[in-house]
């Protein structure tokens, strides 16, 4: 599970003014999101004071012996020069990564039981959408005749199941006996057999005699599918690329690790063979270097055809196994991607998916792939070093630029490129039930102010790809249904209701209330005179799926002032976390989650005590981006309920735009 840092008890390490702040929260003299904001602050302050101890702690004690291979000290003088069999021993501290925490699976297809027969990688992505059965050649037969699978996927697997299928799939002797049984029980018992060449097309002659067991194949390559059909004599033969595992690749950042690091490579040197691939390496990695490159050798120390030659060399840094390089996404600012296969509309490397959900940026030589998979091109290009020059120093110059880029490419991934997805594709090509997996969403909108009824409808009507219903309550006075709801389908939005509350309700029962007339599968809580562009609501829900948190909204937010027409970017730091506090205008979360959870009937702090009584009860809260919504600050600053001066309130931001927000905050 992924978790932030937790505030030790305060003691020492809290300043007396912060605690003398935090007193003041408690006995209410300072409340609302004013209060939240603070307590986010207070949080900061003391984290980054536990990391300067722990820091110094390191400083004062003798650092431990690196670990490092032994070698000869001498050697003979007629030895050739060979790639270096380990990274100088100072660099082994840039190649040391927790492992990553893939977060506990919520939503896995329950009725569906598949045997497979998978490398590591795909066994694992897989695992979190289905009930999983790594069947093994002595085994199958019984395990299978008491589970009684759903389907049998077997995907192109060198070994297998921990090397249980070693030589089974491919080879001279390929398929075996052990394989063929298998395949042949399941078609006897009506158990559809689905094929995945995840290597096409390289390796297509290696894998045909396999894939013509199963009913259905699946190519990683569009371009083989008429290879397919000729040499297999029917058209069941469909197109499934990589994806990214949600629960194991996203942009929630690990503990402790922040991405402050430059650009990195993951991979091998390929000296004798794949030109094309070593020619892209040859142009992307020195202009790199010009940054700070860290390269990461698959091979590191092994056959001297797979080291990294001068004068890339000495940007080896180590070597990390699969568990640790997904930590290093979150580390990095940019990653480089070279194409094994340069013309395939279909087909590329895992890693430009599994690098950008975890927000990283990537930058690749050209492919149809990408073309196709990001048309958008929120993944960068080059086809020379100069092109790769340009693109890594924006990158490396402007955050906002790089941070836009990876959101628009991150949402394509969540709509089009998951585990899920491809799960479904599966699913679908043998005629088995595909789960439903879109959730409608109830927008919760309360407000004191006539006038606000126009922004609310426009806001609500804003949001795309989404099954969406409008609750309104108005506090205080009363709207003539008809005209609203008129307004609202003129918009496009069909499904509004309209309640109302008298002026001394408090605004926690109106919320409440709210939440008793929703009907959709998931909440949110806008506010009445806020901006929340058209992707506000899919990135939320997008969230709520990757996080498995119980609730999600944004901490990190753009403010605009009316009285400087100018933007600031608050709590910029704040995104992409497991945290205790999201703004108030955002929350968002399943059903359920607001009903065990009633708003205390308060005129303010209603989302403070909230937040609280979800965090008390165990749920976790995360903090999203910062794109598609800020908070309008009138120049009538008695319209606020916040009642903050708005220069003290502009001063805890970081300007951004002045001008019109719209374009600089829509992603």
């Amino acid at each position: 599970m992924l978790s932030e840092r937790t505030p030790s008890t305060h003691g020492d390490q809290t300043p007396a003014a912060l605690t003398r702040l935090r007193r003041r929260i408690t006995e209410g003299q300072i409340s609302g999101d004013a209060a939240a904001s603070i307590e986010a602050a207070v949080q900061e302050v003391e984290w980054l004071l536990q990391d300067a101890t722990r820091w110094q702690g390191r400083l004062t004690t003798e650092p431990s012996a690196p670990r490092v291979a032994a070698v000869s000290e001498k050697k003979p003088a007629s030895a050739k020069k060979q790639a270096p069999a380990i990274a100088k021993p100072e660099a082994f501290d840039r190649a040391k990564f927790p492992a990553m925490q893939a977060l506990a699976a919520n939503d896995r297809v329950a009725d569906i039981t598949v045997a497979s027969i998978l490398d590591p990688f795909s066994q694992t992505a897989f695992s979190f959408e289905w009930n999983n059965i790594a069947v093994e050649p002595k085994t199958w037969k019984a395990e299978l005749e008491e589970t009684r699978p759903d389907l049998l996927f077997v995907e192109s697997a060198w070994q297998g199941n921990n090397s249980a299928w070693l030589y089974q799939l491919t080879g001279s002797l390929a398929p075996r006996a052990e394989i063929s049984e298998l395949v042949a029980w399941c078609k006897e018992q009506g158990i559809p057999t689905v094929f995945w060449n995840k290597e096409d097309p390289p390796h297509f002659d290696d894998f045909l005699k396999s894939a013509k067991l199963f009913d259905v194949v699946f190519t990683s390559d569009v371009n083989c599918v008429p290879k397919y059909v000729e040499a297999l004599g029917h058209d069941r033969i469909h197109v499934l690329p990589f994806a990214a595992q949600p629960r194991m690749h996203n942009p929630a950042r690990p503990h402790k690790i922040n991405r402050d690091r430059a650009i990195a490579f993951g991979g091998m040197y390929f000296r004798h063979k794949y030109p094309e691939r070593r020619q892209q390496m040859d142009y992307l990695l020195p202009a790199a270097q010009q940054f700070g490159l860290d390269i990461f050798s698959r091979q590191l120390g092994n056959d001297a055809n797979y080291q990294f030659p001068e004068p890339f060399e000495k940007n080896v840094v180590g070597s990390l196994p699969y568990e640790e390089m997904v930590t290093a996404y979150h580390a990095y600012k940019v990653f480089l991607n070279v194409n094994s296969v340069v013309d395939s509309p279909s087909m590329c490397a895992r890693r430009i998916f599994e690098i950008t959900a975890c927000g990283a940026s990537v930058v690749s030589p050209p492919s149809p792939a990408i073309e196709r998979f990001f048309p958008d091109k929120s993944i960068l290009t080059a086809a020379d070093e100069k092109e790769t020059h340009a693109h890594l120093r924006a990158l490396m110059r402007s955050e906002s630029y790089r941070q836009r880029l990876v959101h628009r490419a991150q949402r394509e991934i969540w709509k089009n490129h998951t585990y899920a997805s491809r799960v479904d594709q599966i699913l679908e090509s043998v005629n088995l039930p595909v789960p439903a997996r879109d959730r409608s969403v109830s927008i919760m909108a309360p407000t004191y102010r006539p006038h606000a009824i126009d922004s609310i409808l426009e806001n609500a009507a804003r949001q795309v790809d989404l099954e969406k219903e409008l609750v309104i309550l108005t506090h205080g006075f009363d709207v003539n249904a008809s005209e609203v709801k008129a307004k609202a389908s003129d918009l496009g939005l069909d499904n509004v209701s309209i309640i109302s509350a008298a002026k001394k309700v408090t605004l926690g029962e109106c919320l409440n209330l709210l939440v008793d007339a929703a009907e959709g599968d998931i909440l949110t809580k806008m506010d009445d005179d806020d901006f929340y562009g058209e992707n506000y609501l899919p990135d939320l829900v997008h969230a709520l799926n990757f996080s498995q948190a119980d609730l999600v909204g944004k901490a990190a937010t753009y403010f605009y002032f009316e009285s400087k027409d100018a933007t600031i970017l608050s709590y910029g730091a704040h995104e992409h976390r497991y945290t205790d506090f999201v703004r108030g205008a955002t929350l968002t979360a399943p059903a359920e989650v607001f009903r065990e959870h009633r708003f205390e009937a308060l005129g303010r702090s209603e989302d403070s005590t909230f937040l609280k009584s979800v965090k008390s009860a165990g749920g976790r809260i995360y903090a999203a981006d910062r794109f598609n919504y800020f908070v309008r600050r009138s120049a009538d600053v008695s319209s606020h309920t916040w009642q903050v001066a708005d220069d003290e309130l502009f001063a805890t931001g970081d300007a951004e735009v002045f001008g019109d927000p719209i374009a600089h905050v829509s992603v």
